[in-house]
C-alpha cells in the first residue's frame, strides 16, 4: 500500500446479510461510507456450498465497490466442525486444532476485484492458550493445540518450530490465492513471530490493553519485517459489549490516523445501530462517531505511515509469548502453548521495562488487564504515558535501531549479531543500553558492581541491573522518557504530541 491514506473499514457477518440484517451494509452507507468490510464469513456447511457463499459476497462487495477480507473465527470456539460431505474445517488427525480451508474455497474469493486477504480471528490466543474457549466449553475434557508442540522444553527451540509452523500455514493460505493473510492480537505476543513468517501484524485497541502499547509491540514487527500494520479498534472488554465509551472509540481511531497505520477497522457493526420502541433501526452515538470519523478522515493525505517512524526507546527479547500470564483457569503459565515450558524470570524483563518507560503506568506483572492481580480491578485506560517506543526481536538489524536513544536488552536470546549492533550504536551513537550481565560485552563483565552499575562506553553506556523496575534506574533515565501523561510519537520530520485525558480514554493534540 503505497498511499499515505489511511483506509477505513469495521467488522460484520455475512451471516447478518443473509438474515437481512439492517447492521450488515449501514455504516457503509452512511456519511462518506467505508473502504473496506471484514467480513466473518460461515463455516460448517459442504465445501460446495461454503465455496458459493464466498463467491456470492466477491459479487456482493464488487458490484457495492467496497473491498473486503474474510474473517474467520468459529474455529476458536467449536470443537466440531465438520460438514455432511465429511470435511473437517478445524480438527486434524494428530490431535490439533486451527482453521482448515480447502484450496478450492480460498480460490472462490478470487474471481472479481474486491477480496482483499484471509484473516484468522485471534490466531496467537488459540496458540498459547491452546483453544482454551473450546477447553472450558468442554468443561477442561478437550485440550487443543493449535500445532504440535515441541518434546522438548528449550524456549528457543519451540519458538523456532512455531515460525516455521506459521510460515507453511500462511504460505498455503497466500499460495491458494489470498493476497494477504493476517492475524488478529488479542494479547500482546507473536507479532513478530507472525511478520517473520508474512503474517500482517493486526494490534487490537482499547480492549484489555493500552492501546498505544499494543502500537508499539506491532510497528517494530512491521519495521522489521516490511509488513503493513493494521488495527482493530475493539470495542469488547472482559464480557462485556461495547464495553468502551462511544468517546474512547473515537479517539482510538484518531490514534490510528495518527500513528501512520495502513488500516483501521472498528467490531463490531451491530454496535453502531440501535432500535427503537417500534422496532426500526437508528444509528445510535457509537454509529455517529464512526460517521463523524469517516467523513473526517476517509481519503485524508497524512504526510507520512507507520514506515516513517522514529522511535527514541527500544525493547529488545526474543518473541516468547510471555505477556504476564499465571491466572490457574483461563492463562496458563506456559510459553507457546507448551505445557511444558514454563515462563522464569527472564521473560518478565520487558513487562518492568514497559513498567519504567510508561511512568509505573503499566504496573510490573502484565501488559494487559486479563491477568487476576489488583491492576485489574483498576479501571482500563487506553493511553499510557510513551515517549516514542517500539519492540523488536532478537535478530533485528542495526539498520532498524538507529533512531533508538534508549533500549532495553531482554529475554531468553538476542543473536550475536544484534548485539554487536547495539554495541556499535553505544559507542558511536551514544545510546544507552539497559541490559543484565547476560547481553552485557564480555570486556565490560568485571566493571559491573552493585544493583545499578552504569559503564561509559564510548559515546554512550551501559546500564547493568538485575531489575528494570528500579526506581533508581528510572530516575537515572528520566531525561530519556519523556513527560508523565504524554504520548510523543516521531516519523521522519513529524512530530506527534499527545496529551493524555485523566480517564486515559482520549487525549487532545499538543
Amino acid at each position: 500500500m503505497d498511499s499515505n491514506i489511511l483506509k477505513i473499514g469495521y467488522n460484520t457477518s455475512w451471516n447478518d446479510h443473509l438474515n437481512k440484517s439492517f447492521a450488515f451494509d449501514a455504516p457503509a452507507n452512511h456519511g462518506k461510507g467505508v473502504d473496506f468490510v471484514l467480513c466473518h464469513m460461515p463455516m460448517g456447511g459442504t465445501v460446495e456450498e461454503e465455496c458459493n457463499h464466498a463467491r456470492d459476497a466477491v459479487e456482493y462487495f464488487d458490484a457495492r465497490g467496497i473491498d473486503f477480507i474474510a474473517n474467520f473465527e468459529a474455529q476458536n470456539f467449536e470443537a466440531d466442525i465438520k460438514s455432511s460431505d465429511g470435511y473437517d474445517w478445524a480438527n486434524r488427525p494428530d490431535g490439533t486444532h486451527r482453521l482448515n480451508l480447502p484450496e478450492e474455497y480460498i480460490r472462490s474469493f478470487t474471481g472479481g476485484k474486491s477480496f482483499l486477504g484471509i484473516m484468522y480471528d485471534e490466531f496467537e490466543h488459540a496458540l498459547i492458550n491452546r483453544n482454551i474457549s473450546i477447553t472450558l466449553a468442554s468443561k477442561f475434557r478437550k485440550v487443543l493445540p493449535l500445532f504440535p508442540p515441541s518434546e522438548n522444553t528449550d524456549i528457543v527451540e519451540q519458538g523456532e518450530l512455531c515460525a516455521k509452523q506459521f510460515k507453511e500455514y500462511a504460505d498455503y493460505i497466500k499460495s491458494s490465492g489470498a493476497p494477504s493473510f493476517a492475524g488478529e492480537h488479542v494479547f500482546p505476543v507473536l507479532y513478530h513471530t507472525f511478520a517473520r513468517a508474512g503474517i500482517t501484524p493486526n494490534f487490537k485497541s482499547q480492549k484489555e490493553s493500552s492501546s498505544n502499547i499494543q502500537f508499539a509491540i506491532a510497528v517494530g514487527a512491521a519495521l522489521e519485517y516490511g509488513t503493513e500494520l493494521w488495527n482493530c479498534v475493539d470495542l469488547w472488554f472482559n464480557m462485556t459489549f461495547p464495553g468502551h465509551s462511544v468517546n474512547e472509540m473515537y479517539h482510538n481511531l484518531i490514534f490510528a490516523y495518527l500513528a501512520g497505520v495502513n488500516r483501521v477497522y472498528v467490531e463490531h457493526a451491530n454496535a453502531m445501530v440501535s432500535r427503537d420502541e417500534q422496532g426500526n433501526p437508528y444509528y445510535n452515538d457509537y454509529g455517529k462517531q464512526f460517521s463523524r470519523f469517516t467523513e473526517e478522515y476517509r481519503g485524508k493525505q497524512r504526510s507520512y505511515t507507520f514506515n516513517d517512524y522514529k522511535p527514541e526507546i527500544g525493547i529488545i527479547r526474543y518473541d516468547d509469548t510471555y505477556w504476564g500470564q499465571g491466572d490457574p483457569v483461563a492463562w496458563r503459565y506456559m510459553l507457546f502453548g507448551n505445557k511444558r515450558i514454563k515462563p522464569d524470570y527472564r521473560a518478565k524483563e520487558w513487562i518492568k521495562a514497559f513498567n519504567l518507560i510508561t511512568h509505573g503506568e503499566l504496573g510490573n506483572k502484565a501488559l494487559t488487564w486479563h491477568r487476576v492481580c489488583l491492576r485489574s480491578l483498576r479501571k482500563h485506560r487506553s493511553f499510557a504515558t510513551m515517549n516514542g517506543a517500539a519492540v523488536f526481536d532478537d535478530r533485528v538489524t542495526k539498520d532498524k535501531l538507529t533512531s533508538l536513544k534508549l533500549c532495553f536488552l531482554c529475554g531468553y536470546h538476542i543473536s550475536p549479531e544484534t548485539l554487536k549492533s547495539v554495541d556499535e550504536l553505544v559507542k558511536e551513537n551514544g545510546l544507552t543500553a539497559v541490559t543484565s550481565k547476560r547481553f552485557l560485552p564480555k570486556e565490560l563483565v568485571n566493571k559491573v558492581k552493585g544493583d545499578v552499575c552504569e559503564i561509559p562506553h564510548g559515546k554512550g553506556r551501559y546500564i547493568v541491573t538485575k531489575n528494570f523496575a528500579k526506581k533508581k534506574l528510572r530516575k537515572s533515565l528520566a531525561p530519556l522518557l519523556g513527560k508523565k501523561d504524554e504520548i510523543t510519537m516521531r516519523f521522519a520530520d513529524k512530530l506527534i504530541r499527545l496529551k493524555i485525558s485523566k480517564d486515559g480514554e482520549s487525549f487532545t493534540q499538543i
